[in-house]
């Protein structure tokens, strides 16, 4: 890094343009020890660091961290005499000559100008051959530190110009708005990254997470010629505006056709953005409000976009986030500024709904389809597989729909900030990959907020970015379609052509790719496992759930007990939280699970095995023989009948809940029964890793699937030991 002047410009080094705020000259330890200054010309109870003897790196460093408030002085040269001058505080010495701030040529001309100082005279008037000859002592010291820089490189170990300062900024030695500053950390991320590097990319930026926040804070930096938004702030205008920091650009907002006898009937809170490879792919805006259903439905028409990507709830964290501006019900037209709105179909997925709508307006129809996200809650990042999944739907139809249009997407959350630039970062970067074969997350992120503000809102989004996108690349695309199921198996299984090299089949590297993948959740994740009063319903102390997905206990079976159970929410194909996996009960547990049952209307209960349950480790928890039998204070499990197959058993039960709160009963409160099947695998032995029939596990699912029918889809406990 180039040492500043008090101008903002390089600090000169020329013999006559020595900057009167230069760095301070370092002297030798003897020196110092009659001046009372360190080796950077500091008083030696400064808080910096100290050059006494060598440290891992090659630098003298002794002294430890100090607490005085001590200023130092340092040594000016101007001209033929010396003078004393009043140093900078420290902060000021670190923004003009830190530990950090000089490259090797930088100090090969600062000692140059220093030797030339010393010849003239020294600090507090010593002779110059003194002077001369400590200043040779500092240089042979200085010659032994280089020599140790030239082996640390040769090592693979990057000086100040590399590791060293990035691990300096990790730890704060280096403050954050001076590492936003240097010209090294720039060069981690200005330039974009081939798909064959980024792996790595991620990687700096997991060891070095400043570079991450460094990163953010330089992409989203407010240039200093604003734009303006004086259409989107007019008193008329505000109204239509949800959050009064998302405002569009006059330059690039979308500009409606007026309507008659409205004035400012052109405004619509609304942006065009490009993408990295097509100008104005996007159009970013909010989510539509009462007074602006008619509105966003007239963009949709006069854009001809084909296609809507809605990225927020409707209602979430205790606040309408955007209106329903569709039909209720399928087949139903709704009138919105002169356009009638149909929905002709809707297809559900777990974590994404997809409606065909069928827009009409003077005799003309047209189709557009509606992406709705509906996992991802305004607080928390969604799961980048599914939103991968969901991505690749939606560019599936702007591909090979018959239908498509022209026009760009029209993405939208709440306020169309954080979570439509999320997804235009992701959606545009993959792009980009596919043509050329790099990403750009910073240079996209830059272009974006110049076109509109807020979008990716915050550092955890912007790392939700990089997260899903190497997720891509490492994954890739995994469906592949049914009639090829035959051919994908036996390619995964075939281990032929990999005798040679004796690597792991298809299967096994998915597998460890997989693993690999999983979220590493720490202790404060899981903390209900852990607390002291539920530490003792674990089968496994390692193997407890993370609290966002855990079920929670609503029904009071006393004062000793808590909401925990071991269990955890798991999404289906179809449906969000479809299945509830937990272990086997504990002696303890045994009314918990029945809870669980009971607490989230499960229609079902897949037991996968059958230890033996004499020995007491495994208590069997649902009753075989008797007609009934009480688990807890709370519950009666009544036997109502029972189906036995070879491999396959099946109970019917009638829950029966008691009520014992004081509160419940002065309400007048009544636990209607509810009635669960289980379903009990016999061929799946305890310790075995597969089942030893398959056809008995496909019959299994088609009993449960079969069952769920019946029962309106509750959930579906799985019970394994």
């Amino acid at each position: 890094m180039k040492t500043m002047s008090p101008s903002g410009g390089a600090a000169p080094y020329g013999d006559n343009n020595i900057d009167k705020r230069s760095p301070p000259i370092p002297y030798d330890s003897r020196t110092l020890q009659r001046t009372g200054y360190d080796a950077r010309g500091l008083r030696s109870s400064e808080n910096v660091i100290s050059y006494d003897s060598y440290d891992s790196y090659g630098l003298e460093s002794t002294t430890n961290y100090a607490t005085s408030n001590s200023s130092p002085a340092r040594v000016n040269h101007m001209g033929g005499a010396s003078q004393m001058m009043s140093p900078p505080h420290r902060a000021e010495y670190e923004e003009y000559g830190g530990i950090t701030s000089f490259s090797d040529e930088e100090m090969d001309g600062f000692d140059s100008r220093m030797s030339r100082g010393m010849l003239r005279s020294g600090p507090g008037g010593e002779p110059r051959a003194k002077s001369m000859m400590r200043y040779n002592e500092l240089e042979r010291e200085r010659t032994m530190r280089r020599q140790t820089v030239v082996q640390n490189q040769q090592r693979g170990s990057n000086f100040f110009s590399g590791t060293l300062k990035l691990s300096m900024m990790n730890t704060g030695i280096i403050p954050l708005k001076k590492a936003e500053s240097d010209t090294l950390t720039s060069s981690f991320y200005e330039k974009p990254v081939s798909i064959s590097e980024f792996q790595k990319h991620c990687g700096q930026r997991r060891k070095y997470h400043v570079l991450l926040q460094i990163e953010y804070n330089n992409a989203i930096k407010e240039k200093e010629l604003r734009n303006s938004s004086r259409h989107g702030n007019k008193k008329t205008n505000a109204e239509k505006n949800q959050n009064p920091k998302v405002i569009p650009y006059d330059f690039n907002r979308v500009v409606l056709e007026n309507e008659d006898a409205v004035p400012d009937s052109d405004y619509i809170n609304a942006s065009y953005v490009d993408s990295l490879v097509q100008p104005k792919a996007y159009i970013v805006t909010q989510g539509p409000t009462e007074t602006t259903i008619g509105d966003f439905w007239r963009m949709v028409w006069q854009e001809r976009a084909s296609c809507i990507v809605m990225v927020t709830r409707t209602f979430d964290f205790i606040r309408v986030m955007c209106v329903q501006y569709w039909p209720a019900g399928k087949n139903r037209e709704e009138i919105y500024s002169g356009i009638g709105v149909t929905v002709e179909n809707e297809e559900q997925l777990a974590n994404f709904m997809i409606r065909t709508i069928r827009l009409r307006k003077l005799g003309e129809e047209r189709k557009v389809i509606l992406f709705h996200y509906t996992e991802w809650p305004c607080h928390s990042n969604p799961f980048s597989n599914a939103l991968l999944e969901f991505r690749r739907r939606v560019r599936n139809v702007m591909n090979h729909h018959p239908d498509t249009q022209d026009g760009p997407v029209i993405v939208h959350c709440n306020d169309g900030a954080g979570r439509s630039g999320v997804y235009l970062a992701i959606d545009a970067n993959i792009e980009l990959s596919e043509e050329d074969g790099v990403f750009d997350v910073f240079g996209y992120l830059r272009k974006m907020r110049q076109q509109r503000p807020g979008l990716v809102e915050t550092l955890e989004q912007f790392k939700f970015v990089y997260d899903t996108l190497e997720e891509f690349i490492v994954c890739g695309y995994t469906y592949f379609p049914v009639k090829e199921i035959s051919a994908t198996l036996k390619q995964k299984s075939d281990r032929s052509k990999q005798k040679r090299v004796k690597s792991s089949s298809v299967y096994e590297k998915e597998y460890t790719l997989i693993c690999n993948q999983t979220p590493r959740f720490t202790i404060g994740d899981c903390a209900a496992g852990h607390r002291a009063d539920n530490r003792d319903k674990n089968r496994n102390v390692l193997i407890v759930p993370p609290d966002n997905f855990r079920p929670y206990l609503t029904s009071f079976q006393g004062n000793n007990c808590t909401d925990y159970i071991n269990a955890v929410f798991v999404d289906g194909y179809t449906h969000p939280r479809e299945y509830i996996v937990t272990e086997w009960p504990l002696p303890s547990t045994c009314s918990d699970i029945w809870s669980l049952v009971y607490d989230h209307d499960c229609s079902a209960l897949v037991v996968l095995c059958n230890p033996p349950t004499s020995s007491g480790n495994f208590p069997s928890f649902w009753p075989e023989s008797q007609r009934s039998k009480k688990y807890g204070q709370v519950f009666t499990v009544e036997h109502v009948s029972h189906n036995h197959f070879p491999n396959i058993r099946t109970w019917t039960f009638k829950i029966n809940k008691k009520i014992v709160s004081l509160t419940e009963l002065m309400a007048g409160v009544k636990a209607p029964s509810k009635t669960c099947q289980l379903f009990q695998l016999m061929c799946w032995p305890q310790g075995h890793k597969v089942p030893t029939s398959t056809n008995a596990l496909v019959e299994l699912m088609n009993m449960v699937e079969n069952w769920r029918q019946k029962t309106d889809y509750g959930p579906v406990v799985v019970v394994s030991a």
